[in-house]
Parts: C-alpha cells; sequence; structure tokens
C-alpha cells in the first residue's frame, strides 16, 4: 500500500496539502508513474500555510450535527489522519481527474469527511465540516486542480458538491 499526502484547499475549511509517505515537510523526487493521486490511494491531507494535518480524533461535536469532528493538528506523526479517496464511476488505481467527485473516507473509523448547510462550525462559525458513518451526497466534493490530472504533492481544491 502507498501512503500519499495531498496538499489540499477544502472550501470549508482552508488550504491543504499532502506529502509522500513521511512525516517530514519535504517534498521527495517522484518517481515516473507515481505522480498522481489515484482512486484507492491512502493519503495524507495538510494545510498549505500551516502544514497542520486533517485529523479526525473520534470525538463528537457537542452541538450541531454531534457527528464526528475533524481537526488539524500540527504533529504530523498524529494518528487518525489517513483518508482514502473513493472516485465515483473509477476503478481503483486509476489517475483523479481533475473535476472528478470524489469521497475522503478516514481509514481508521470508515467515516466520510461529510458537510452541510445547516449547522455552523462550534470554534469558526463557518460551515461545520464532519466526520459520517453513513453514505450520502454530503461527503461528495469535487476536486479541483491545475491539470488534467491530480498531480501529488501539488495543491487542490476541494469544492463541497451540495454546498459549494
Amino acid at each position: 500500500m502507498h501512503i500519499y499526502s495531498v496538499f489540499v484547499l477544502l472550501s470549508a475549511i482552508g488550504t491543504c496539502t499532502a506529502l509522500f509517505g513521511s512525516n517530514s515537510n519535504v517534498v521527495p523526487e517522484l518517481e515516473k508513474g507515481w505522480e498522481h493521486v489515484t482512486a484507492g490511494s491512502t493519503i495524507k491531507l495538510s494545510h498549505v500555510k500551516s502544514n497542520a494535518r486533517l485529523m479526525m480524533p473520534q470525538v463528537s461535536y457537542g452541538t450541531g450535527s454531534q457527528q464526528q469532528a475533524i481537526t488539524a493538528h500540527l504533529d504530523a506523526a498524529a494518528t487518525k489522519g489517513l483518508w482514502r479517496v473513493e472516485v465515483k464511476e473509477s476503478l481503483r488505481g486509476q489517475p483523479v481527474l481533475c473535476g472528478a467527485q470524489i469521497r475522503l473516507i478516514n481509514s481508521d473509523t470508515d467515516h466520510g469527511l461529510h458537510s452541510h448547510s445547516a449547522h455552523k462550525s462550534p470554534i469558526s462559525s463557518n460551515q461545520e465540516v464532519s466526520g459520517y458513518d453513513g453514505r450520502d451526497t454530503g461527503d461528495l466534493w469535487t476536486v479541483e486542480c491545475s491539470k488534467e490530472k491530480w498531480m501529488r504533492e501539488t495543491p487542490v481544491v476541494f469544492k463541497h458538491v451540495d454546498t459549494s
């Protein structure tokens, strides 16, 4: 199994990115044939400016949806931060196309990265982002990137499908 990290911007969270397989901030040289994030990849997501990792600490929000809280953590070695990329109508190993709709599933909990307009974050008052143990359209994110395919180690934006 290859574990990737990906620099990403979640429209409800902020700019993020991913780093390949290590806990350092050094971007490794990418081997030919391994340049893309693919369907079924397991990745770490980190905020571009702060380098905080997207985590699901298995703590529920006390207000709002009362679903699993999503946090950012500066400790690169912290657990609960691996996310599996599921792509609608794509086979495992196929590169993720820019514009594709994806689900990000936490590897520890099998909860999807989820959002909806009904609840605000108790910390930022922005739209709540949570971990949801079901599957619905609130788990769908559009990958926005600068090339035809989602390239590893490059910033991307995830835009929430239901709420944009």
